[in-house]
Parts: structure tokens; sequence; C-alpha cells
């Protein structure tokens, strides 16, 4: 199996309404798997939403500067949650042969999770970086509520759950 890595919106919007301490972490995790990633060749691949809020082309919509695709890394746009529905997603890790995304970013209850389902539909094997998606308290949850219904509802399909610092290792 060959794998790749999905950054899910880390655009600034949505990274700017985290708290400041969360924010640095998500960013020191994610830059881990990119960095990682680029060392051992494994693809990387950015998602970024558009839609009303998001607006193509504007400050607010482009992945934060912090964890920027390098030159040959592509970005593929999306208006949904689920980063494989409408675009060109799946023709993208079909030609970098990758059967296995290991997937980080934001929102964790929304696209982060939208994704992983989406892969597994696919077919594809799933990795998520644990300690690097993050979203916000909801409806009276904390992010640690949240994320611990979100691994439970991944583990269910057959998700691997595991920290960055071993998310990119070869699959079994």
């Amino acid at each position: 199996m060959a794998q790749g890595l999905l950054i899910v919106d880390v655009q600034n919007e949505l990274v700017e309404a985290l708290d400041p301490a969360r924010r640095k972490t998500l960013f020191t995790n994610v830059n881990l798997l990119a960095e990682r990633a680029r060392d051992r060749g494994i693809p990387i691949v950015y998602v970024r939403h558009g839609d009303d809020g998001l607006r193509q082309g504007t400050q607010p919509w482009e992945i934060a500067t912090e964890i920027g695709p390098h030159a040959n890394e592509p970005i593929v746009d999306k208006h949904f949650g689920d980063a494989f529905k409408e675009t060109d997603l799946g023709d993208v890790l079909a030609a970098r042969n990758i059967d296995h995304v290991v997937i980080c970013g934001m929102q964790s209850d929304f696209c982060v999770d939208a994704t992983a389902r989406g892969a597994r539909e696919r077919g594809y094997g799933v990795t998520l970086a644990q300690d690097a998606h993050a979203t916000y308290p909801s409806g009276g949850k904390t992010e640690a509520q949240i994320h611990d219904e979100l691994h439970a509802g991944l583990r269910a399909l057959d998700v691997e759950l595991v920290p960055s610092a071993s998310a990119l290792r070869p699959v079994k």
C-alpha cells in the first residue's frame, strides 16, 4: 500500500478562530507530519474548502502560511465536507498510487470526519493523526469530548487512530 497525507482545510479563517495555544499545537503536529512525509517521499495533498463564508481567492480562504504547500503539492478545492464529493481527489490519489490516506486538519467533527468516512466508503485505508486535527467547543461539549465521540465512531469503521509521530509508518 502506498500512503498519502491529506491536510484538510487548514485555512486562515478556520485556524484563526482557535485558541492561540491550540493553534500552535495543531501547526506543530501538522508540520511534523508534512516534514516526515516529504522526508519519506510520501505524497501530500492539501484540501481547501470554499463556500459563502470562505470565498475563493480571499485571505480567509487561503491555506495557512504556517503549513502551506510546496510547489509540487496539489491542492484540491471542495464545496462539501467530504473531500471526495464532486472533486478530483480520487484521481489525484490514483495518479500517485495512493490507497491509504493519513488525515489531519480542520474541523474534526465536520470535514475531517466526512473525509475519513468518504475515504473508507471508497475503499481506502485510513489513518487519522489523532493529535493533528482540531475543532471548536460546540453544543455544550469540549473539543476533547467531540474528539472522543469522533474517534469512537471512526474506530467502528476500521479507521486507525495514532499520534502524529507514528502516523506515517509503513502500512501493514
